[in-house]
């Protein structure tokens, strides 16, 4: 479960921005609140609204290209390979390090993991835990220079075969490392999204490939959308899948006849639920971190909705996924489905082009407040010019 992600100087973003899923004394859902403890509250939910170019997008970007450092493409740069870093832009001052943390669960157990870093080498990192509810280090780095609290002579080699552009929560684990392997496998296990209206079938076409149950919970999902699709089925090879669906027509005679539709002829939002509830189901079933950009893409209200719903009912959501998403959708903006808490705003300054991150609460809204209409007329943006 995440707690908190920050993040330091990455596109838009100039001073630290900060996203935070702890609940707040808000009593209204309280129902649908997660815990990794016993006593911390969470919110399942949060989603990030503001203006076009505000910099919404760029939180979830900054939170998935750590995810990536750690655990993906930039794994396995090659020495003197550059790192992804894409500073603020609108400076006339020398370029400053970009630099991520994410406090997070894992197991019942807390992690603050952060690093800092430029176009050709990682500059900070540390890892911290709270295994007996006292905090203790892991390991930190500045340069070439290491910290560890145990295993000092294991882990010093681990740290002299680390290239300067490459993380050592991600080196240390290639080679076996149990000090950080934990905290490694939660970007790894835990956290999964994308960006865009880029469509990510791989989930949901497993799910339909293994069959039984799993297949089964797919189409209820279809079928409640009420796109028509009765089965569907999945020919070609794995590198090119051809999918097609069934629908069916119910003569006058009371017989029916069914009909095979290849998935490319489908409506836009079709094809955008079906590449999605893979990928939501999943993250319900392993309780991940789920970060889509854009949520409401080509979908009909109701059904963005309905993914919104599965994640904040308790009884769907038994093992604590958590869903971070930007919209447009002011029909989301509503106190019967998500908490005042749950609700972020990214506001960008025309003057210096910078994004601030903050949550509604810094408003103090009433409970009955309309904050649909509130958010329209700009009553909630800090500055007259990111007014909507």
């Amino acid at each position: 479960m995440l707690l908190q992600f920050s993040v330091t100087n990455h596109r838009s973003i100039k001073d630290t921005a900060i996203i935070s899923l702890k609940a707040s004394t808000d009593k209204s859902l309280s129902d649908c609140l997660i815990s990794p403890d016993e006593k911390k509250q969470l919110v399942p939910v949060l989603a990030l609204y503001g203006a076009n170019a505000a910099g919404k997008s760029n939180v979830l970007h900054a939170l998935l290209l750590m995810r990536e450092m750690v655990c993906g493409r930039y794994t396995k740069l090659l020495k003197g390979e550059s790192l992804p870093q894409e500073p603020f832009a609108f400076t006339d001052q020398p370029t400053q390090p970009t630099s991520f943390e994410a406090i997070y669960f894992y197991g019942g157990i807390k992690y603050a993991y952060g690093f800092s870093f430029d176009k050709s080498k990682v500059l900070t990192e540390y890892l911290y835990h709270w295994p007996n509810g006292r905090e203790a280090l892991v390991f930190s780095r500045e340069g070439n220079g290491y910290q560890f609290r145990v295993n000092v002579q294991e882990q010093l080699p681990l740290a002299g075969r680390t290239a300067e552009n490459r993380l050592y929560l991600s080196s240390s684990n290639e080679w076996n490392c149990p000090q950080t392997e934990k905290a490694y496998l939660w970007f790894f296990e835990k956290l999964t999204g994308f960006m865009g209206t880029e469509m990510q079938l791989d989930a949901t076409l497993s799910a339909i490939r293994q069959g039984g149950s799993e297949k089964r919970r797919i189409l209820h999902e279809m079928l409640y959308a009420d796109l028509g699709i009765k089965d569907i089925r999945i020919t070609g090879s794995k590198e090119e899948p051809i999918i097609s669906a069934l629908h069916t027509l119910d003569a006058e005679d009371g017989t029916s006849k069914g009909f095979w539709l290849p998935l490319g002829q489908e409506s836009v939002g079709t094809q955008s639920f079906f590449s999605r509830i893979g990928m939501w189901l999943a993250a319900l079933e392993s309780g991940s971190v789920l970060v889509v950009d854009e949520i409401e893409s080509s979908m009909h209200p109701l059904l963005t909705r309905h993914l919104i719903e599965m994640v904040q009912d308790a009884a769907i959501n038994t093992n604590h996924a958590q869903l971070i998403f930007t919209t447009h959708a002011t029909g989301l903006l509503d106190l019967t489905l998500l908490r005042r808490d749950q609700i972020w705003l990214a506001e960008k300054d025309e003057k210096t082009m910078q994004t601030d991150i903050y949550a509604l609460t810094e408003f103090s809204p009433r409970k009955g407040e309309n904050i649909s209409k509130g958010y329209l007329q700009g009553r909630y943006a800090k500055n007259s010019s990111s007014r909507i």
